[in-house]
């Protein structure tokens, strides 16, 4: 197997978390052991541990830095000026793009929480939740102002536009024909055709 190229500026812990973000990504949580990752970064497995508390603590790791990169980027969307459709098409907008900037990490994200413990899947599903909140908001001001059908479940659309978003990595190419600026366009035009009340 080839070895992940390691960055030359990056240091242990780094190197570790990139090299274990591109293993899970491409075997699994479950798939990967940690002499996989100590293998990839040069390193016997004993001393990988001198860098990080275990492999689940570099799965958590890699979700919640990664979910607080959506929350930043979707935040400040929904802070922008313009009315509830500007915000709703600006949010999706910003999801996409950081789906673009790591569509693996954006994988283990959202489809590999559910490997982690108990515990740590109850942090994530709070933040997750918190996430959630903000498409669940600027849907309710879009429906109280008219911007947005009246008869809308803001529920179901939340998890509709979430779901959809959350599987662009699955088909999302940053070297295809089309640009993802202009993917990420066509993306937001379907779905808001789904809540615009004109």
């Amino acid at each position: 197997m080839t070895k992940i190229a390691a960055a030359a500026d990056s240091t242990p812990r780094e190197a570790i978390v990139r090299v274990a973000t591109e293993l899970f990504g491409r075997k699994s949580y479950p798939g990967t052991s940690v002499r996989d990752i100590a293998g990839e970064v040069g390193l016997l497995a004993g001393s990988l541990y001198a860098h990080i508390a275990g492999k689940e603590a570099l799965l958590l790791e890699i979700i919640e830095h990664g979910i607080e990169e959506f929350y930043e980027q979707v935040m400040s969307a929904f802070e922008s000026e313009g009315t509830a459709d500007d915000k709703l098409r600006a949010m999706i907008l910003a999801h996409v793009r950081v789906v673009a900037k790591q569509p693996q990490r954006t994988q283990i994200v959202f489809h590999q929480w559910r490997y982690l413990s108990e515990e740590n899947q109850r942090r994530v599903r709070e933040r997750r939740s918190e996430y959630e909140s903000l498409f669940t908001l600027v849907l309710e001001k879009g429906v109280a102002d008219g911007s947005f059908a009246s008869d809308i479940d803001v529920k179901i659309t939340v998890l509709s536009i979430l779901g959809s978003l959350n599987w662009t990595p699955e088909w999302l190419s940053s070297d295809g024909p089309t640009s993802v600026e202009e993917l990420s366009v066509r993306l937001s035009d379907a779905m808001m055709k789904g809540v615009l009340g004109r």
